[in-house]
């Protein structure tokens, strides 16, 4: 039982911690237009998103999210 928590605990400060890196308003660029969003992140970033946002708004977003979330980055 006692693992059980550790593991959640532990699952639940890794993922506040991804969340911290992101800050509320690029999130919110991201969901609107994911290209402005990761106009900070380098030309290859920026083309990457803006031809999935073209295919279709979620793989943008999804596409933003993750560099945006990348701490490499």
């Amino acid at each position: 039982m006692n693992s059980n928590k550790i593991i959640i605990l532990t699952s639940y400060y890794y993922i506040n911690q991804k969340i911290k890196n992101m800050s509320f308003w690029r999130v919110l660029l991201a969901i609107l237009c994911p290209p402005l969003a990761v106009i900070g992140k380098g030309c290859g970033s920026i083309f990457i998103v803006f031809l999935l946002w073209l295919c279709g708004w979620v793989p943008g977003v999804i596409a933003a999210l993750i560099i945006l979330n990348n701490p490499d980055r």
